[in-house]
């Protein structure tokens, strides 16, 4: 029974580890929202501008999007363990009802034939001999039969092991279940919150002034993580090689970041509202999937920088070969990590909304060194 108790938990190690890693991060996460939603209460009763609401409310969406995610990831590895766990524990007792089998048709047979047969032995042997072979087949048959009954014993016990821990995993399976439905209403709500505030903003020039202002400081910290990104070069470049004397090929040729159309393009625009000359360092691309559609790396690469940005969300930067650097925000899952090296197309991540005033999309740069240039010079027709 001991040894039984000791395979299982060593079984189940690695899962419980895993398992406390995972609690650690929701936690985090956790009071990460909640201290947001302390801000936007407080927000909401002050005077606080629109656009210091709306970013407070982007971080909230954010963090629970991705609350919600691990969620869904913990809901799907549980019920892959409970399939796994259903599938030996049938395994075991079907094992169980061939041992009781053997053991009813070895009853059957001693029953119908043993003292019979004994008798015949020790009546027909023409040696002392052939009666003690006799002996000993009979004393390792009844060993054998009790083997069979030891099993017997032990798999009942295997089972009943099984099912407290399979009744354990059901009931933390339906916990998370219920957790992640809240928190995916929850998210439901605060998007909607979300579109209530940009309509009330819609022709407000403070806001998009400040809008404007935010934008801005977030081109400079990009220009700032693509220059220390570009200082670090040299020491870098032999871990790079895989993407080494590629990128230039990729004009006209880049393959999207995401399937979509663009709705915001690169260079100057006169804004809508402000009647004022904006740039825009890259485009903006709607995805057809909406929220959650997946984010590629346009070439082979390294992850440099990831980072929350006011206005932006979630951003990552790729650094590729001879100094270029894609850039993608608006991002809501991260698949990859900083410093991970990525393959051309691999998924990055997915879709958001966080940062955007134009809707779901995605917001993507091409730089050379320090220079942004316009994508739509690099992508596929």
């Amino acid at each position: 029974m001991l040894r039984l108790r000791l395979s299982i938990l060593i079984l189940f190690a690695p899962a419980l580890v895993f398992s406390q890693d995972q609690r650690r991060q929701l936690d985090e996460l956790r009071q990460k929202i909640a201290r947001l939603q302390e801000q936007i209460a407080a927000q909401e009763k002050s005077e606080t501008s629109t656009l210091e609401f709306l970013r407070s409310l982007d971080e909230q969406i954010d963090l629970t999007h991705r609350l919600a995610g691990q969620l869904r990831k913990q809901e799907r590895d549980k019920r892959a363990k409970i399939d796994n766990a259903e599938q030996v524990q049938q395994r075991t007792q079907e094992e169980l009802q061939r041992l009781k089998q053997i053991a009813a048709d070895r009853a059957v047979l001693f029953y119908k034939y043993g003292r019979l047969q004994d008798v015949e032995i020790l009546l027909t042997s023409r040696s002392l001999n052939q009666m003690l072979l006799w002996a000993k087949y009979h004393q390792q048959l009844g060993d054998n039969d009790r083997r069979i009954l030891n099993g017997i014993a032990k798999k009942r016990e295997q089972i009943s092991e099984q099912k407290t821990l399979l009744t354990a995993e059901l009931e933390t399976q339906q916990r998370i279940l219920s957790e992640k439905q809240k928190e995916e209403e929850t998210l439901k709500k605060r998007r909607a919150q979300r579109q209530e505030v940009l309509k009330k903003v819609r022709n407000d020039k403070s806001f998009y002034q400040a809008q404007l202002a935010e934008t801005q400081k977030a081109m400079a910290r990009i220009r700032q993580l693509i220059a220390s990104a570009e200082a670090k070069a040299p020491r870098r470049e032999p871990a790079r090689a895989a993407g080494d004397g590629v990128f230039q090929t990729l004009r006209k040729a880049m393959p999207w970041p995401v399937d979509g159309r663009i709705v915001s393009r690169y260079g100057s625009y006169r804004h809508p509202v402000l009647n004022t000359i904006t740039n825009n360092l890259g485009i903006d691309i709607a995805p057809q999937g909406g929220v959650g559609a997946p984010v590629r790396s346009v070439a082979n690469g390294r992850v440099t920088a990831i980072t929350w940005q006011r206005g932006y969300g979630n951003l990552m930067i790729i650094s590729h070969a001879e100094g270029y650097y894609t850039v993608y925000t608006h991002l809501a899952d991260l698949n990859v990590s900083l410093n991970e090296d990525v393959a051309a197309e691999q998924v990055i991540g997915t879709v958001g909304e966080t940062g955007s005033l134009l809707g779901t999309t995605l917001h993507f740069q091409v730089w050379n060194r320090e220079e942004a240039l316009n994508p739509e010079d690099w992508l596929r027709p």
